[in-house]
């Protein structure tokens, strides 16, 4: 019956996944032997069913009967997906690192052994960084998993097989390179922006030696590190807690959503701001033979210059937008999908 399986299914998502199909196979042997000693001809009732339920006990303290152990700082049900956004974290970090690396050495046709020495130690402290970012927020959602558990009396509680959460529908599963590729690209973005800031420009190669007339104002750019370093947290934990959950649910839904709109709002106000724009711009342009001092071009680009900020606040706006629309029907969609519904 559904009961079994979502039971069955309760104690499995506790433990870790490459023990799940052996026990989830041993569990079901075990329930039907339990069923078949009480009642040996006849169909088992609903009744009979939770009756052994019961008797198996609650499927968290049943699952820490397999596991054999209590102490752990990553429990089981979260230790995957932070296996997994350690390697996706880790991995990001060193691309990035590495990319910025090779730029620089290839700008700077430096012999010395200096840009290695720093190359190496910025992936040692991104490493560390990375490692300890992720594992400080696993294991807080490790605590508040805990605390659910134990919290609101329901030590004191009776357990009851109604209380057994619902099977996810399959069709409501997200699948992970989405999640995957947001983390990755999130700190790649990140690690180009705060270390190759200089380079965000026009770039002129004169005689082999390249120049670059730069967007922004690197002094007030750099004044806003600390606010991209949020926004990438909250992208980040949008795209771990998919990760973690893997079904789409109208809590995740808003989740994601608010998720979404505050760091769209941080970005926004940054890029809003007009002294985080290069106010030479135009002028370096010129100085550096990039750009006429007169004629079509010249007209064209003085006037547009000073909306380019408006445009890009629009299209970050319009990306937000695209992204949450996106996301809730693919949630209506897998929720009215027939399976869905018949569950």
């Amino acid at each position: 019956m559904e009961i079994i399986d979502r039971y069955i299914y309760a104690v499995t998502q506790r433990l870790p996944e490459q023990q799940r199909e052996d026990i989830k196979r041993e569990l079901q042997s075990l329930i039907e032997d339990m069923l078949e000693e009480r009642i040996p001809t006849g169909q088992a009732s609903k009744e009979d069913i939770e009756s052994v339920l019961l008797e198996l006990g609650p499927p968290n303290e049943l699952a820490a009967k397999y596991r054999g152990y209590e102490r752990y700082l990553i429990g089981p049900m979260l230790i995957d997906a932070y296996l997994t956004t350690l390697k996706i974290v880790l991995a990001s970090i060193v691309i990035g690192i590495t990319a910025v690396f090779t730029i620089e050495t290839f700008l700077s046709h430096s012999g010395s052994l200096d840009p290695v020495t720093s190359y190496l130690a910025s992936l040692v402290t991104g490493a560390a960084q990375g490692f300890a970012w992720v594992t400080v927020i696993f294991t807080w959602m490790e605590y508040r998993q805990r605390r659910n558990i134990t919290g609101n009396g329901s030590r004191n509680k009776a357990w009851k097989p109604s209380d057994l959460p619902q099977i996810p529908d399959a069709e409501l599963k997200i699948k992970r390179r989405k999640p995957i590729l947001g983390i990755f690209f999130t700190i790649v973005v990140m690690v180009v922006c705060l270390y190759l800031t200089d380079l965000l420009g026009i770039w002129r190669n004169h005689d082999g030696v390249l120049t670059t007339v730069p967007f922004l104002n690197i002094d007030v750019f750099r004044h806003y590190s600390p606010l991209l370093w949020i926004v990438a947290a909250f992208i980040i934990m949008k795209q771990i807690v998919r990760i973690i959950v893997r079904y789409r649910s109208s809590k995740l839904l808003v989740f994601h959503i608010v998720m979404t709109i505050i760091p769209t709002i941080l970005v926004c106000i940054m890029l809003a701001d007009k002294t985080l724009w290069n106010p030479h711009f135009i002028q370096d342009l010129t100085t550096s033979n990039l750009l006429p001092t007169d004629g079509n071009d010249f007209k064209t680009l003085v006037s547009n210059w000073p909306n380019v900020k408006e445009w890009l606040v629009n299209a970050i706006v319009v990306l937000a937008l695209l992204d949450i629309i996106t996301e809730s029907f693919a949630w209506y969609r897998a929720k009215s999908s027939p399976s869905a519904i018949i569950k």
